[in-house]
């Protein structure tokens, strides 16, 4: 083959690429954390109650006698207030708290949300605002005044720090996955935490439609903002990545050269992730197609990769829904998710 390719054979190689990266684990992780995501759409509430029920399930299975030694604990939950979003986040939270033995394995729940969106991070103002503010509301979920102090509370703070966070990406060159990931979590966060708070407000407003308007509009304004943000910082990203991703060539796949090789096969390595995928044939021959690919890459990556499209819509569902999400006002009775919880309240 000559010294150029066809548009179509770059395309080819890009995909191919991009699809061993994939495999290969070499993509970084800039994703919602399950747990809010879960929460965070109409079906919350079911969502909660599916959980809850296999989590009493396997409490049972792993423990038999264990669930009739929390009778007083279950009791609590007959009847939770507005059991939906993150009210019922945080419900799964307490939940798991109360049903889980210390010597079972906690898996991928709520609990450990926290641990997954920010790992060993030894100072996080966002980290340590989500954190109080999931302690208060677990202690207010019964009191809806009380829940709704301190939700408003709370947001400021939290959205004060989202504002440090994304001011230090954007302009201090502080760009980072990990600054990427606590960043797109707490705006995710956030917005339900504006979400609840109009719940609650509403709930109790003596002009419903006329407060649910108000509501609507403001977190309608502060999405659209996350939205605006989101791309401004995927831009920044994208060329922080460009720093840390290199398309580099192998003589043979799996062997490295480092100088002009007749065969050209590249390899996509993150060192910022610290993984490579594994070596595919370029196109071309010559030394530095390999590098010379990595801005299409790059381009091919961002454009093509699901998550991209999956935290652009997070936002954009979320004002879709505000109506029905703040409308909703489900209560939480553990009662209606196992015979056998009646039977440990009794």
């Amino acid at each position: 083959m000559g010294e150029s390719y066809s548009k179509e054979e770059e395309e080819l190689f890009m995909a191919d690429l991009f699809s061993l990266a994939l495999e290969s684990g070499l993509m970084p992780d800039i994703d919602i954390d399950d747990s809010l995501t879960r929460y965070s759409g109409l079906n919350s509430t079911a969502v909660l109650e599916d959980y809850s029920s296999k989590l009493l399930t396997d409490a049972i299975g792993k423990a038999p006698n264990y669930l009739a030694s929390l009778g007083a604990v279950i009791a609590s939950f007959k009847g939770v207030p507005n059991a939906v979003g993150l009210g019922a986040l945080i419900l799964s939270f307490i939940l798991d708290l109360a049903l889980l033995p210390s010597t079972m394995d906690s898996g991928d729940n709520t609990l450990n949300m926290m641990r997954r969106v920010f790992a060993e991070e030894k100072a996080s103002g966002v980290r340590d605002i989500m954190d109080e503010y999931m302690k208060r509301l677990r202690m207010h979920m019964w009191e809806p005044l009380k829940a709704l102090e301190e939700t408003e509370h709370w947001e400021k703070q939290l959205s004060d720090q989202l504002t440090r966070l994304r001011n230090s990406m954007l302009h201090d060159d502080q760009m980072s996955t990990r600054a990427m990931k606590h960043w797109i979590n707490g705006a995710a966060f956030h917005s339900q935490m504006l979400v609840h708070a109009a719940r609650l407000k509403v709930a109790g407003s003596d002009s419903i439609q006329k407060d649910l308007k108000v509501r609507m509009s403001s977190i309608s304004t502060v999405t659209d903002i996350y939205q605006k943000d989101l791309q401004d910082l995927l831009e920044k990203y994208k060329k922080h990545k460009r720093s840390s991703i290199r398309l580099e060539k192998s003589l043979t796949p799996g062997a490295w050269c480092y100088r002009a090789c007749q065969l050209t096969h590249c390899i996509a390595r993150d060192y910022e992730v610290g993984r490579m995928t594994p070596s595919i044939k370029h196109p071309v021959y010559g030394n530095q197609y390999c590098k010379n690919s990595l801005d299409a890459y790059l381009d091919y990556m961002f454009n093509n990769w699901n998550l991209v499209k999956k935290l652009n819509d997070y936002f954009s569902v979320l004002k879709g829904n505000l109506r029905e999400l703040i409308l909703q006002r489900q209560a939480f009775n553990v009662l209606n998710i196992s015979p056998d919880s009646s039977t440990a309240v009794e």
